[in-house]
């Protein structure tokens, strides 16, 4: 890597994403198996461990993950393995209720270790792999807690 690509790529952070869903604002979501997730409130920690999800996209950057026109272009990837652990939390804000915009919650925060492999396969002529460090993939801020929002406010 040199200071010109301090990311390892001429083009800065790669992006893998389910994309954004048509006719809404919802954006970076896909569904994961039943049980892939666990909270444990009581410990303040969380998990989320999935495998194979196939409804993905390498658009290359973030910011051709929010262009429409895909100027970089899009291609149909695999995230082999994604695990996410929440732990150490600092900060607890428990009971949060904004009425107006019918959200609460009680919520944690602390830090994440993430370990995630992604390949877009080389059909697409491209055939890139990455595969993250978990002894080095760490964020020093992360959230996890329970959520009512919508119908279920009340």
């Amino acid at each position: 890597m040199s200071a010109a690509t301090p990311h390892g790529s001429p083009l800065g952070f790669h992006s893998y994403d389910p994309g954004i869903a048509a006719g809404s604002l919802a954006l970076w979501i896909t569904a994961y198996s039943a049980g892939s997730g666990k909270v444990d409130i009581a410990s303040g920690t969380a998990r989320l461990l999935v495998n194979n999800v196939c409804s993905v996209f390498d658009v290359f950057t973030v910011p051709n993950s929010f262009d429409p026109a895909h100027s970089l272009g899009i291609f149909s990837a695999i995230i082999r393995s994604m695990e996410i652990q929440w732990s150490g939390v600092t900060r607890s804000v428990i009971g949060f209720s904004d009425p107006t915009n019918k959200f609460r919650g009680d919520f944690y925060e602390c830090s994440a270790k993430i370990a995630v492999s992604a390949t877009t396969p080389s059909e697409t002529g491209h055939g890139f792999h990455f595969e993250s460090d978990p002894a080095t993939s760490h964020t020093d801020f992360a959230q996890f807690g329970t959520e009512h929002n919508g119908v279920f406010f009340s």
